[in-house]
């Protein structure tokens, strides 16, 4: 299905992201917040503060051999396969194709479900501790200190809003030796047809960090700026997503045995 640019009047398939003759947004891929790229579903992952892949057993842009994983990764032919290593070691294909959004997607799911398995698994082996005398002892003794650290938990919820402000000052867009950067709470991303997180070789940022102001062009974009305005990158949605039900506690087990290793997903 086609649809009509709202600002320069191109038509265009409603899959793509953007109008491929101006750049602009396509308003119907605005609010999808998931991750579309193998490299997005690495940074979700890793903001969920998960375990390592060795231990949740999930394996983002790697085709592991082993038995008991779930896995995505871009074959030599350059088509995304998402697959799962039973107990026996045998591989079951998800997905093998070139739609990398859809690809992404559907380990992302299994990831999703897997963080809430794994929760009500901590959760059963926590109102198991508090049943058993022990237990309960132990669990009385955690319950004390934790509600000694509330008090500590409102402090930085105060704080947090103290130190927003100073962590958003320099957010906005640069220009520095011909390329447009953008700094959000000091990521920095870099503008080449479209935004990408600076690489490590990139050397702009602390340049830029030196002396904001000497390349410091808005704090909101226009069209003059780049094709694309950062704020609808899925980066951008990463930081406002509501995938906060999904964060994993450091202080939780992951335990992957609890996985049905024998079916096909």
């Amino acid at each position: 299905m086609k649809i009509k640019c709202d600002y320069c009047g191109n038509t265009y398939e409603d899959t793509a992201s953007q109008c491929p003759n101006c750049g602009a947004p396509n308003p119907s891929h605005q609010n999808s917040n998931n991750p579309k790229t193998i490299e997005e579903l690495k940074i979700w992952y890793r903001d969920r503060n998960l375990p390592a892949p060795e231990v949740t057993r999930f394996f983002i842009g790697v085709d592991y051999k082993e038995p008991k994983a779930f896995g995505i990764f871009k074959d030599a032919n350059g088509e995304f396969v998402v697959y799962k290593n039973k107990a026996d070691g045998t591989r079951a294909i998800r997905y093998k194709g070139k739609d990398e959004e859809y690809a992404v997607n559907e380990l992302l799911q299994r990831l999703k479900d897997e963080i809430v398995h794994q929760k009500n698994l901590n959760s059963n082996k926590e109102s198991a501790s508090k049943n058993h005398p022990v237990g309960l002892f132990f669990y009385k003794f955690h319950r004390f200190f934790f509600k000694s650290f509330f008090v500590i938990g409102i402090l930085s919820v105060i704080l947090s809003f103290i130190i927003a402000p100073i962590q958003n000052r320099h957010n906005g867009y640069y220009l520095y030796n011909g390329s447009y950067y953008y700094d959000y709470q000091d990521n920095w991303y870099v503008f080449d047809d479209d935004w990408y997180e600076v690489p490590l070789s990139d050397n702009a940022p602390s340049v830029i960090s030196t002396n904001y102001d000497d390349y410091y062009v808005s704090d909101s974009w226009n069209s003059s700026i780049a094709t694309t305005d950062w704020n609808n990158t899925s980066y951008y949605e990463n930081f406002q997503s509501s995938d906060s039900d999904y964060d994993w506690d450091s202080n939780d087990s992951w335990d992957s045995n609890g996985t049905d290793w024998d079916s096909d997903w």
